[in-house]
C-alpha cells in the first residue's frame, strides 16, 4: 500500500492551475483574482483549469495581497426599526451583485457604541454605509479613512457623500395638510432632536405653522427624554389633558414615536380622528392596516438605501471629489386618521 493512501489530496494552488493550464503564474493569478489584463483565450484555459483541479480561491490571501476585504461595513441606529430594515435591504441589494459582503452593526442610537462599531470596521472593511446616532457631534468630524456615505442622517462639519430626503419640506406638507382640515391646535410628537432629519422635520413642522398664521407653542410639542425613552410617554404627556388643552391633531416624526403615541392614544380612550388627527412620518407595513389607516409622509426607503450603495461603489472605483448631497422625493399618503376638528 502507498505510504500516500488515505491522506487527504493536498489543495490546488495558482501554480498547479498555472501548469494545466500552460500560462505563466502571473497570467494565472491575474485570471483568478480578477485584476489585471488576461487575454480571453487565457482566461478561459484558466478557468476550466480551476475547474478539473477543484481549485478555490483563497479570499483571506487574495484580501492580504490586494488590501482589499471586498466587505462594506452598515452601522445603523436601530435594527428593529422598519426604517433601517428596509434601508439596509437597498444597500445589500447594490453591493452583492458588485460582488461586496455586508456586515451589519446596530448602534442602540449610543454613540460610544457607534463609534466602537466604526473604529472595528475601519481596520476591516473596505467602505462604510453610517446612519449616525448624533448629528452635532464635534468628534464625528474625524476621518475614518475610507469611502464613507451617511443614510438619513447628516452630520455637521463632516464632507462625505449623504442620502436622504428634504425633511423639512416633507414635515411642512404634512402641517399644510392638517391646516387645510381647519386645524389650529398642531402638536408635534419627536425623538430627541440632536439628529439632524429630526431637527429638520421640526423645523419644517414650525416654519410651515408659522407660515400659516399659526404662532408655535411649545406647551404642543413632546419629545422622547433620550434615544432609550419611551415615546408613549412623550405621548401621553402631550395628550393627557382636558379636551380643550390638548392638539386636535399631531405630526409624528418617525414611525417608533408613531407606535408609542398609537399606544397611548389607545391608553387614553381617545378617537381617531373624532378626538384627534394624526398624520405620520414614515410608512410601514402596519399603518395601513389600522383602523382608520394612518396618514403618512412617505419615503422610498428602499431607493436611499440603494443610492447610498451606489455613492459607496462610485468611491471604491475611484470617483473624487467633495461630498455628494442626494436628495430623494417623499410623498404624502392621505388615508383615513385626518379630519376636520370637532367643535369642542
Amino acid at each position: 500500500m502507498s505510504k500516500d493512501a488515505g491522506r487527504p489530496a493536498a489543495t490546488p494552488t495558482v501554480n498547479d492551475v498555472a501548469s494545466e493550464a500552460g500560462v505563466s503564474f502571473a497570467t494565472a493569478a491575474r485570471a483568478l483574482g480578477d485584476y489585471g489584463y488576461v487575454s480571453a483565450k487565457a482566461k478561459a484555459k484558466v478557468e476550466a483549469a480551476a475547474v478539473a483541479l477543484g481549485y478555490r480561491r483563497n479570499d483571506v490571501a487574495r484580501a492580504l495581497a490586494s488590501g482589499s476585504t471586498r466587505t462594506v461595513g452598515l452601522v445603523v441606529g436601530d435594527i428593529e426599526n422598519p426604517y433601517f430594515a428596509a434601508a439596509s435591504r437597498g444597500v445589500a441589494a447594490v453591493l452583492e451583485p458588485a460582488g461586496y459582503t455586508l456586515l451589519l452593526a446596530n448602534s442602540d442610537e449610543d454613540p460610544e457604541r457607534e463609534r466602537q462599531a466604526v473604529d472595528v470596521f475601519s481596520t476591516r472593511v473596505d467602505a462604510l454605509v453610517l446612519s449616525p446616532a448624533r448629528s452635532f457631534d464635534k468628534h464625528r468630524t474625524r476621518d475614518v479613512g475610507k469611502p464613507l456615505v451617511l443614510l438619513d442622517r447628516t452630520v455637521r462639519g463632516l464632507d462625505v457623500d449623504s442620502v436622504g430626503v428634504d425633511n423639512a419640506a416633507a414635515a411642512a406638507t404634512a402641517v399644510e395638510h392638517l391646516v387645510g382640515l381647519g386645524h389650529r391646535r398642531i402638536g408635534v410628537i419627536a425623538s430627541p432632536s440632536d439628529i439632524s432629519s429630526t431637527a429638520d422635520r421640526l423645523r419644517g413642522f414650525r416654519a410651515a405653522l408659522r407660515r400659516a398664521g399659526i404662532a408655535p407653542d411649545p406647551a404642543l410639542e413632546a419629545a422622547t427624554r433620550d434615544h432609550a425613552g419611551d415615546p408613549e410617554d412623550a405621548a401621553l404627556a402631550l395628550l393627557d389633558r382636558p379636551a380643550d388643552e390638548r392638539p386636535t391633531a399631531v405630526f409624528t416624526t418617525e414611525n417608533v414615536v408613531t407606535g408609542g403615541t398609537l399606544r397611548a392614544v389607545r391608553r387614553l380612550g381617545l378617537t381617531i380622528p373624532a378626538d384627534l388627527s394624526i398624520v405620520a412620518f414614515d410608512d410601514t407595513d402596519w399603518l395601513p392596516l389600522m383602523e382608520p389607516p394612518i396618514t403618512v409622509v412617505r419615503q422610498p426607503v428602499v431607493d436611499l438605501g440603494r443610492r447610498a450603495a451606489e455613492l459607496l461603489l462610485e468611491r471604491l472605483d475611484g470617483t473624487s471629489g467633495p461630498g455628494r448631497r442626494t436628495v430623494l422625493p417623499t410623498e404624502l399618503v392621505v388615508r383615513g386618521s385626518c379630519a376636520s376638528p370637532r367643535t369642542r
